[in-house]
């Protein structure tokens, strides 16, 4: 749905006005789902929901029968110009910390979504994106703490590396429930004999050069992201924003939650001297 549909509609969205763009996807097995957003003139929504008609009309024979509805993310305004705050509009301001954060972040999950969008064309198996997945949830630690302008806000070097894949190993094993601290030591357990493999996959991956050159636009933005987001006074702390940018990524991919702890354990075991290492050892 995503190449079909997405990625046309994101670039007439653009030649139309939009300013940005972005998708998330609902994973329910039972009801799956892509919500795709746009930061365009109003003018330009008719011929938007047009067009993804007749996109849908055109892959119905592949993909089956697609239903679109229409939703507004941003607030009405109300008859004396001020805004009314819809839920959604509320939880995404305390999420990234304000109107500035959310404006933000909106930057980036434009980078998120062109990122995703690639992949699933290049990776169509979730396996292959798994491994990339990986690569990208490194990237985007490693552009917090050791990004170029990663020490002008103390805040993300104020954690040690060991501290931040806890926290996103407890984050994404939430659903575990009651038994989730045994759980988790489980997991680690299990999926110990298989990190060696895991990284040779992973090498392979970041050896193509589109990967390269999508892992460095990505780690740009997450760098930039958060050199703005402080200086902007974000109300948020630098580790929650990497956090959700990119658990957002993941989802963009089509990888669940359940499956974030698994390559978050992968990841958490790459550095950048594991790469060049492996990359020597097999050029």
């Amino acid at each position: 749905m995503v190449c079909r549909i997405v990625t046309p509609l994101a670039a007439q969205a653009r030649v139309w006005g939009a300013e940005r763009w972005a998708y998330t996807r609902s994973l329910n097995p039972a009801a799956p789902s892509v919500h795709f957003g746009a930061l365009a003139p109003r003018a330009a929504f008719d011929r938007l929901r047009s067009f993804s008609q007749a996109l849908v009309d055109q892959s119905h024979g592949e993909m089956g029968a697609m239903v679109i509805s229409d939703y507004t993310a941003a607030p009405p305004s109300t008859r004396w110009g001020k805004t009314t705050v819809t839920p959604g509009f509320e939880a995404a301001l305390a999420k990234y910390g304000g109107v500035e954060g959310l404006h933000l972040a909106a930057e980036v999950c434009e980078v998120s979504s062109a990122l995703a969008a690639w992949a699933l064309s290049r990776f169509p198996t979730v396996n292959s994106r798994a491994t990339l997945a990986s690569l990208l949830l490194f990237d985007t630690c490693h552009a917090m703490m050791s990004g170029p302008h990663s020490s002008v806000w103390p805040d993300r070097r104020s954690i040690s590396w060991d501290y931040y894949w806890d926290s996103h190993l407890r984050s994404s094993t939430g659903h575990f429930g009651p038994q989730a601290a045994q759980r988790r030591e489980a997991l680690v357990t299990r999926m110990a004999p298989r990190i060696v493999s895991a990284h040779r996959l992973m090498a392979a991956t970041a050896s193509e050069p589109a990967v390269e050159n999508w892992r460095r636009k990505w780690s740009q933005a997450i760098d930039a992201y958060l050199y703005r987001a402080d200086k902007e006074r974000v109300s948020r702390s630098a580790q929650q924003l990497t956090m959700y940018q990119s658990n957002e990524l993941l989802n963009r991919l089509g990888l669940a939650v359940r499956d974030e702890a698994t390559l978050g354990l992968y990841a958490r075991s790459w550095s950048k001297a594991r790469e060049a290492d492996l990359l020597q050892a097999h050029p």
